[in-house]
């Protein structure tokens, strides 16, 4: 920034130079202009007339040229008439008239004079306005590129937060897809057990129920044991319980079976007595 800042202030300085060469360039071609003017109308004679003459025009043709590249428009319109004049010194037939032109042209000279220092005074000021234009461009670009600066780093502070807060939800996913898993693993293992129960304890109710039957015959011929436990279940049955829900289940319908038996056992001593 400092670098650019430098180069900006270096840059605002090269054309200011090049104009102020230009007006002292047009100044001391003026002045010439002006000093060979006032002697070609003093001259005593044709022959220096026309020596200075030649010069004077020479001069002005240079302020003319100088002050079109620096913008003096009054300047340049002053050192034309003059050429002018001067070249009209040049042309006429008697040493009067010639005197005549010289005189026009050596007054324009020191108008010409005047309006290049002033148009070099009005430069100069243009030239601070520019100055100063160009400070506060320069001042306007640093506290934009210090915003922008000052943007960029609260755009990272929030990609960070962002990221931050993507991690953690990340871990807080991993940690319930984590105790989803040990519950779905656990849940296996349990419906397993309870499908293990459910074929052990419905053999084990049937082989009782099969036993009681046998033992209803044995005690009584004419007795038929008669059980209304329903203990066979699907395995889809078991989805909505626990193991314990599945465990009550069995030793409910046991006791069911175990009950009934006892409460038709209890006919049998009653016949008998």
């Amino acid at each position: 920034m400092k670098k650019i800042a430098l180069i900006l202030f270096l840059l605002c300085f090269i054309p200011k130079t090049n104009a102020q060469d230009i007006y002292d360039d047009a100044l001391t071609a003026a002045s010439y202009a002006y000093s060979h003017s006032k002697k070609a109308h003093g001259a005593n004679n044709v022959f220096h007339t026309q020596e200075y003459a030649d010069k004077a025009i020479e001069a002005f043709q240079k302020v003319e040229d100088l002050s079109d590249k620096c913008g003096c428009k009054k300047a340049n319109e002053t050192a034309y008439t003059a050429r002018v004049d001067m070249e009209s010194s040049l042309e006429q037939d008697t040493y009067e008239r010639s005197r005549y032109f010289a005189k026009r042209a050596k007054e324009l000279g020191s108008k010409l004079l005047e309006q290049l220092t002033f148009c070099q005074a009005n430069s100069g000021s243009n030239y601070t306005d520019a100055e100063e234009a160009s400070t506060a461009e320069e001042n306007e670009l640093a506290e934009a590129t210090q915003e922008v600066a000052s943007k960029q780093k609260e755009l990272e502070e929030k990609r960070r937060q962002l990221e931050l807060e993507q991690q953690k939800l990340e871990q807080q996913i991993a940690e319930q897809n984590k105790i989803k898993a040990d519950f779905e693993a656990k849940r296996a293992a349990e419906l397993k057990a309870q499908s293990l129960m459910k074929s052990k304890a419905e053999t084990a109710l049937q082989k009782l129920e099969n036993a009681l039957q046998e033992l209803s015959v044995v005690l009584n011929e004419e007795s038929k044991f008669e059980s209304h436990a329903d203990y066979v279940r699907s395995e889809n049955d078991l989805k909505n319980e626990s193991l314990d829900d599945t465990k009550t289940f069995y030793v409910n319908r046991a006791k069911e079976l175990t009950q009934t038996a006892m409460q038709q056992f209890a006919g049998y001593n009653m016949v008998e007595n």
